[in-house]
């Protein structure tokens, strides 16, 4: 999931990244009660399974219907198109709006794969190649209309689509049958039959191999229904139709978008969600630092607002201090890179980027601390399992292991070793955001210590607003800081890490990677781990971490996200999710 979809989104749009991923899964942690702002210790990744869960979900204790929750944070979504989700924070967001096959609860600080829409978990065949999953009676949309078996059909193979869905999962094109060369309902073939509907309550899906962790991907967004009468192509984005507890009130692209609530949401359907606020409110953008500052005086709104931004140093003393009951903090699903475009950098320059760069001085410069990021050495973070825990070398003594503020001289010594000097110097290009003072900030340090180093530096500076969709164009005018800024595992197993951020898939399809880099040796290597068992997995990923590391340096390994929330005092059970870094919406509640 790209960070999103997945550091929480707000540090990476205030170090001028965004980060991506999928629907993340795990443990539920922090409040280990459920009050507000403890910071209970958490287990490793993991999501049991209970294909038996019933609607409606357990009332939470003490919690109060009314009120809005205001959400203000730093990043800008690019659209709310369902097909094209794979963002952390619109996932969250999502989760109030639409409902998909399967979907997590929290129990006990443990997250469980449940039943949503299905009946339950599916059915797979002897083979393997073959899931079916039975929806439930009763489901309708916003408009009273019922869901069938064809719209979530629909909406699988609109995932397909090379324009709507550019930067959604790639798994469907790997594992659906025919899948990899499939390019949706609106430009592909008519007859294609990897997912199909078999009646009104039926989808049988039909894959190339085994797909163990099938369930846990029906959770996306991608399989939340869509009738295929309504959809309005691209302009669908804008009022998506809601199975959830929560729908489009109004929505302002690039501003805001408002939700109300859904009257044709039947609770006892559901297993997942409340419907405690009236409704919610999203504003995109904000200045993190005011907006932090104003949630922790409370005074009006502010004290029904919550922020998942990581939190500015300079309010510090506050968390720590009498304010810490409105802030919450744990794991993040996440590990933060920089991208570096294989196709247009070297592996020398690559490398030599690596002992140039200055993660203390951006790290300061972005008003982060050790309560939302910790440095990092590896690909793959630290709770899945088959974790490799190494620190790979860009030179003969120079540690990739996310920390120290880099050594220009040997920079420059490597760039010369390269054939680049003061009169043929190496050209850096990559995209800013120019309408954020964090951001500019970081730009600034960036800049000079690659300048420093030896560097021709172009940087393009662009609104937030806009910069999500351009870092995420592998046509893009970059040669680094592409998306994804970082990856947020999808389900707890590490092949929801590596084929997507390192596969040839994602770029076929018209996305961005790790490296934008095609190479049939990695191709191969995933294909080969996949073939193993899940059990199996686990220690071959870990290697091919280090490998892809110390072989290829596509990306520099930069931090261990943290999930940080900040409240105001009548905002109640924020409680962060270690497997999202960002805080379940549906059991949140107001005490007016």
């Amino acid at each position: 999931m790209r960070w999103t979809k997945v550091l929480t989104v707000g540090a990476a749009a205030s170090l001028g990244f965004v980060a991506a991923c999928g629907a993340p899964s795990a443990n539920n942690g922090g409040a280990g009660n459920g009050t507000n702002g403890g910071n209970a210790p958490v287990d490793q990744a993991g999501a049991a399974l209970d294909p038996n869960a019933k609607g409606p979900a357990p009332e939470i204790q003490g919690a109060k219907r009314g009120g809005i929750l205001t959400v203000p944070y730093a990043s800008v979504p690019a659209n709310f198109d369902p097909s094209d989700q794979f963002y952390q924070d619109t996932a969250v967001i999502f989760s109030l709006t639409h409902r998909a096959l399967t979907t997590y609860v929290s129990r006990e600080g443990k997250q469980v794969l449940v039943p949503d829409l299905a009946t339950d978990l599916g059915k797979q065949s002897e083979d393997g190649l073959t899931w079916t999953f039975t929806l439930k009676d009763g489901i309708k949309y916003e408009d009273g209309s019922p869901v069938k078996a064809q719209d979530i059909v629909f909406a699988a193979k609109r995932s397909f689509d090379p324009d709507l869905a550019a930067n959604g999962p790639t798994y469907q094109r790997e594992f659906f049958k025919g899948g990899a060369d499939y390019q949706g309902p609106y430009k592909g073939d008519k007859n294609w039959k990897g997912v199909e509907a078999t009646d009104d309550k039926t989808i049988v899906f039909h894959l190339e191999k085994r797909f163990e962790t099938l369930p846990y991907f029906v959770s996306f967004n991608q399989f939340t229904p869509i009738p295929e009468a309504k959809d309005k192509k691209a302009d669908y984005q804008l009022h998506p139709l809601a199975t959830g507890p929560y729908m489009f009130d109004k929505y302002t692209p690039g501003t805001e978008l408002i939700l109300k609530r859904n009257p044709n949401w039947d609770k006892n359907t559901d297993p997942a969600r409340h419907d405690y606020p009236d409704g919610f409110h999203f504003k995109w953008g904000v200045d993190t630092i005011k907006t932090q500052t104003a949630i922790l005086a409370s005074n009006g709104d502010d004290a029904t607002s919550l922020n998942w931004d990581p939190i500015d140093s300079s309010l510090i003393p506050q968390i720590e201090g009498d304010k810490k009951a409105q802030f919450a903090e744990g794991p993040s699903s996440c590990v933060l890179m920089v991208n570096l475009d294989a196709r247009k950098i070297p592996l020398p320059i690559r490398k030599a980027i690596a002992v140039a760069w200055p993660f203390d001085s951006i790290h300061k410069a972005g008003g982060e601390t050790t309560h939302s990021f910790s440095p990092a050495s590896t690909i793959i973070p630290p709770q899945i399992p088959g974790h490799l825990d190494y620190t790979a070398e860009a030179a003969p003594g120079f540690k990739m292991n996310g920390q120290g503020d880099g050594n220009a001289d040997e920079a420059k010594k490597m760039l010369a070793a390269a054939g680049y000097g003061a009169d043929k110097p190496f050209e850096l290009i990559y995209y800013y955001t120019n309408d954020d003072d964090t951001a500019q900030k970081v730009n600034q340090v960036r800049k000079q210590a690659l300048q420093k180093a030896g560097f021709k530096v172009t940087d393009i500076g662009v609104p937030n607003a806009e910069r999500r969709k351009l870092v995420g164009d592998p046509k893009g005018k970059y040669n680094m800081l592409q998306s994804p800024r970082g990856w947020c595992f999808d389900w707890p197993s590490a092949d929801s890490i590596i084929p997507p951020t390192f596969g040839t898939i994602a770029l076929s399809q018209g996305g961005t990677t790790f490296g934008n880099f095609s190479d049939a040796k990695i191709d191969s290597e995933i294909k080969r781990i996949q073939q193993l068992s899940i059990t199996e997995q686990g220690p071959e990923w870990g290697k091919m971490d280090k490998w892809l590391t110390e072989t290829y340096l596509l990306a520099i390994p930069d931090n261990n996200d943290k999930g940080n929330s900040v409240f105001g005092t009548k905002v109640k059970n924020v409680v962060n999710n270690p497997n999202k870094g960002m805080p379940d919406l549906n059991d949140v509640w107001l005490d007016q």
